[in-house]
């Protein structure tokens, strides 16, 4: 290969992964169709109805989560606290477990292709040493995967949830009460935003 193609080569590549940051890596996943209309849930940071549905223009309404423990937890957990929940909101998911840290719940979606089985979709929940550790890796995952990919903290838990929009993850959320269980955070173009919500930690 001659300079010139391999530079040209080289450049091609850097575009693409360049790009690859503005978009977000494809996940490949369809959320279910069903999932409810979150605006009634939000507010904006100055209390006033009917907010915009984009980055810094709203938080989640505290009676999201009425009959919900929202107080910050010090304590370590593991995945089956995570699994303790879920099921507290009529969904039991048995963990699978990936690797020594890290486990996959797999939601369903209700949806069922002809001739195919029920899909789910997946989030992965890693089990850190502590909440220090938990913010680093779930923001480091965030920005690995690009604009779009969203997810949760819980003390030493941090769970990355599949790309969609904001509305459609805060569907989800709101919908299985994840923003009750942690905090909620979401990738924009060049950083990831942490959504004010019910649960709420240092």
């Amino acid at each position: 290969m001659t300079y010139l193609a391999e530079r040209s080569v080289l450049l091609s590549l850097a575009l693409a992964l360049s790009g690859l940051g503005c978009v977000g890596l494809e996940a490949g996943i369809d959320y279910p169709s069903d999932l409810p209309d979150p605006d009634e849930h939000l507010t904006s940071p100055e209390g006033e109805a009917d907010p915009s549905v984009s980055l810094n223009a709203f938080v989640i309404k505290d009676d999201v989560c009425k009959g919900v423990d929202t107080h910050p937890i010090t304590q370590k957990l593991g995945p089956e606290d995570f699994a303790r929940f879920l099921e507290t909101q009529g969904l039991k998911i048995e963990p699978k477990k990936a690797r020594d840290n890290l486990y996959w719940f797999d939601f369903p979606t209700g949806e069922k292709k002809e001739g195919e089985e029920q899909q789910f979709l997946r989030l992965r929940l890693a089990v850190l040493d502590d909440h220090f550790a938990a913010t680093r890796d779930l923001q480091e995952s965030l920005l690995d995967h690009g604009p779009g990919w969203w997810g949760v903290r819980r003390s030493n838990l941090a769970v990355l949830a599949p790309k969609t929009s904001l509305s459609e993850s805060l569907s989800f959320a709101l919908k299985h009460k994840l923003v009750c269980w942690g905090m909620f955070a979401y990738t924009g173009t060049n950083d990831v935003y942490a959504v004010p919500g019910p649960y709420t930690e240092l």
